[in-house]
């Protein structure tokens, strides 16, 4: 591929304004272990909320994307959108951002013997930093990193290795030098970038096809009487996908925020931060980012037919060197560069938050210096980038790792949701359904052979489910004063408190649960609207999407109004 010199200099003013802007920040950032991974915890709703969403914005989405569209149509994204409900959307803001904002706590880790007593809760906080904030990070790092290789050389027939190893090592270098203070600014700035590549991308691709009316005259001609299905946004109960999809949005959405949600959660200024950055991100993320993407995903699919299902995330890639002119090829670039860059420096400033955080001040050095940690903190980041690197090597497809890595916690989210509401839930609880969920994920895939996705989630769910529920009845409590200063520190919601509540009548409770699930129900149904009300006015019935869109707005003022009283 060969780059027009303006395209080449956007590129490179580009990537020299962030790692000079990170850069800008690491004053700021190295005063204690606090403002290097939580930034302070001084971010205002709008910076807290814009970071996560480049964050997740990263360059491996549109693959995915495009992966899920291939394979079942636009309702395949429901993979995505049941988020909206889960803790990364409205479940996230009005239940649990204020609970884990009071906790103060820098990682999801930390929380663990915060909430538990004993050496049971102590090896359950080494195992999540290690599985989740390690493990997980570099599987999801890996595939980011796999995804632009294998789409570059195969689809582009471009060596992207030496490009890559820059751009890392440069995003390495401010988020190093500059902690989350860096990250967030940086995302600021590539959020715009980002989106506007995103949709410039969607803009020109449907104009190589004839617009709208175009994508879905090409849509009937490659999928002839499947057309219509292919388009829909819900899938039909009589569809093989209608069970997977019933999976997804009962099932696979539970759970607290994920780990770079929570990390911004905890950089907020206080709850009310809290909550608008986490609504914030579910309204762009899931209802807004990403159609663009699928439509892209889709003229891709008939500008390149001949690509087998799971070779299709490379039309997405294909498709943006064919269609862009210079100029905004240029820019679609910076936004591919502003992706891989918000999610590397992300996941290895999070990935280092649990190695010093949660295993070096906790088990190996407790009594060091501020200045001692935010110095092992910058070692951590390289190292986690390195471990990512090597994780590169291990991954398929974009697609087969979201699928993977949701089967694998399969059930989880149920206990720790639960251990908010019920004070019984122990450190062996999670560790049950943690293990629960991965034997069951194991007999699945590997064993049983077990028919669909669908099935395989439902199998290891019941199984983690069932193990930790027994496990809990047969298994001490925490301790009595343990859980009350829990609770003075949390104050969660009294319901499922009532031992405790009455031993230690001083605890100042939540009010209002009633009112949370009110407005987790309401934002629920609000961004759903503006998502299927776009998707209305782009690929359905224009009408009813204006409709949609308008009851949006109605809802979100209201949210609006009652949460910020």
């Amino acid at each position: 591929m060969n780059l027009s010199t303006l395209d080449l200099c956007i590129v490179l003013v580009y990537v020299a304004a962030m790692v000079l802007l990170g850069l800008y920040m690491s004053r700021r950032a190295t005063r204690s272990i606090d403002d290097y991974f939580v930034s302070g915890r001084s971010l205002s709703w709008w910076l807290a909320g814009t970071s996560m969403i480049a964050s997740a914005f990263a360059i491996d989405t549109p693959f995915g994307i495009t992966g899920l569209v291939a394979k079942n149509g636009v309702k395949g994204v429901w993979f995505a959108w049941t988020y909206i409900l889960g803790g990364a959307g409205t479940f996230g803001a009005f239940i649990f951002a204020s609970l884990l904002r009071r906790s103060n706590i820098i990682t999801a880790a930390e929380l663990i013997e915060l909430r538990y007593s004993g050496k049971a809760a102590a090896f359950l906080r080494g195992f999540k930093s290690i599985y989740f904030g390690i493990l997980t990070t570099c599987i999801s790092m890996g595939w980011v990193i796999r995804s632009v290789l294998v789409v570059s050389e195969e689809a582009l027939g471009w060596d992207a290795l030496p490009t890559l190893a820059v751009l890392i090592v440069l995003t390495m270098l401010y988020t190093t030098a500059s902690g989350l203070w860096g990250v967030a600014v940086t995302d600021f700035a590539q959020f715009f970038v980002g989106t506007f590549g995103s949709l410039a991308l969607a803009v020109f691709a449907l104009d190589s096809v004839g617009g709208l009316a175009g994508l879905h005259e090409a849509v009937g001609v490659r999928y002839g009487a499947e057309a219509m299905s292919r388009m829909n946004f819900v899938p039909r109960p009589d569809s093989q996908f209608f069970f997977t999809f019933l999976v997804f949005i009962t099932l696979k959405w539970w759970g607290n925020p994920p780990g770079a949600l929570t990390q911004r959660i905890m950089s907020t200024k206080d709850e009310l931060h809290a909550t608008f950055a986490t609504m914030l991100f579910a309204v762009v993320h899931f209802a807004m980012n990403y159609w663009p993407m699928i439509l892209v995903a889709l003229v891709s699919l008939v500008t390149y037919p001949e690509l087998p299902a799971d070779k299709a995330e490379r039309g997405y890639a294909m498709l943006m060197i064919k269609v862009l002119p210079p100029g905004f090829l240029g820019i679609s670039l910076a936004a591919s560069t502003a992706a891989l860059m918000s999610t590397v420096d992300t996941q290895i400033n999070m990935g280092a938050s649990y190695m010093v955080n949660d295993i070096y001040r906790r088990f190996i050095k407790p009594e060091a210096s501020k200045k001692h940690y935010v110095r092992a903190s910058q070692v951590s980041t390289v190292i986690m980038l390195a471990l990512a690197i090597s994780a590169a090597t291990f991954m398929d497809s974009v697609q087969s790792a979201w699928y993977y890595l949701a089967m694998l916690t399969a059930g989880y989210g149920f206990v720790v949701v639960a251990r908010w509401f019920w004070w019984r839930v122990n450190a062996w609880s999670e560790l049950a359904s943690l293990t629960g969920s991965l034997v069951g994920s194991i007999l699945a895939n590997h064993v049983l052979d077990l028919p669909s996705y669908g099935v395989k989630f439902i199998f290891a769910a019941s199984i983690s489910l069932t193990g930790w529920v027994l496990v809990t009845l047969l298994t001490p409590p925490s301790t009595p004063e343990h859980l009350a200063a829990f609770a003075r520190a949390v104050k969660p919601y009294p319901l499922g408190w009532g031992p405790v509540r009455e031993a230690y009548p001083d605890i100042e409770w939540s009010p209002n649960f009633m009112r949370s699930v009110v407005l987790f129900l309401v934002g629920s149904v609000a961004i759903l609207c503006v998502c299927f009300g776009i998707g209305n006015v782009l690929l359905g019935t224009r009408l009813l999407g204006l409709g949609m869109l308008a009851l949006a707005l109605i809802l979100m003022g209201g949210i609006w109004r009652n949460w910020r009283a």
